[in-house]
């Protein structure tokens, strides 16, 4: 982690008050610090504490992120991961990160450090790797799901859907750069391997919203929408049958093949 820490900034050892860093609906990390003015301390050196301090919170933050359920980011810093690559992407990722810096009415300074997720030569495609050939998704099994089965369409489902909505509320789902949807058995059926690799550098797989109402636009007007039966750190996993509902919609719409899904936390 020292080594982690140290790819990013120079680190003053303060302690305060942080908070935690997820992947935000829109795609960012942000962590946030307020520093408070010591007696006599300059305004300038109350400000780069609070900057300091919020880019050491979001580099340690970043490290704690999944990369996918079995793997976060520290793991390439702290040897448990092995891949000079990864890390010299990611040290590059974090050298850019952004810090907004405001004076607050008491004197305080709150400063705001910023990194893009995804994108080209952010952190998406920093841990994803280059040479990913996207396999095809799973044949779909119809079973116990004959109230969606379009009787005119062989093999298909009665609607369009637009996108795909996992109900993963009241559950401790953590957000992931690659996570993934899973039958009850582990089963992946989407995950990066299904996708081709510019799409998830530039979208994610999922966006994330707290609410199956609000901030779904991605997943569109008329979207599948299924509860997850537990997560996996950063992964949602669902029953067999709706499993089998989402390969058979998706074979018709292809909304898993370019990422309009959402993960409701």
């Amino acid at each position: 982690m020292k080594k982690f820490l140290a790819a990013a900034a120079a680190v003053f050892f303060i302690f305060g008050a942080c908070s935690a860093a997820e992947i935000s609906g829109n795609g960012f990390v942000e962590v946030e610090y307020v520093a408070y003015p010591e007696k006599g301390e300059s305004p300038n050196a109350t400000q780069r504490v609070a900057e300091v301090m919020a880019r050491r919170a979001l580099v340690e933050q970043i490290g704690e992120l999944y990369i996918n359920s079995s793997t976060k980011i520290q793991q390439y810093f702290d040897g448990r991961e092995v891949n000079d690559v990864v890390v010299a992407k990611v040290e590059k990722v974090l050298q850019g990160s952004q810090v907004v810096t405001a004076r607050q009415p008491d004197g305080s300074f709150r400063a705001v450090a910023r990194m893009k997720v995804f994108g080209s030569n952010f952190l998406a495609d920093a841990v994803l790797p280059e040479d990913i050939q996207p396999v095809e998704f799973l044949q779909p099994k119809f079973t116990n799901i004959e109230s969606d089965i379009d009787p005119n369409f062989e093999g298909g489902i009665a609607q369009d859907y637009t996108g795909l909505i996992v109900d993963c509320s009241g559950q401790e789902l953590s957000t992931a750069v690659l996570p993934a949807i899973k039958m009850l058995d582990g089963t992946e059926i989407y995950s990066f391997r299904n996708v081709q690799r510019q799409i998830v550098v530039n979208r994610g797989l999922t966006g994330y919203s707290d609410s199956a109402e609000n901030g779904v636009q991605r997943a569109g007007s008329n979207p599948l929408v299924v509860k997850a039966v537990f997560v996996e750190n950063c992964d949602a996993v669902v029953s067999d049958d709706d499993a089998n509902k989402i390969l058979a919609a998706n074979q018709r719409s292809k909304f898993l093949n370019n990422c309009l899904v959402i993960f409701v936390r």
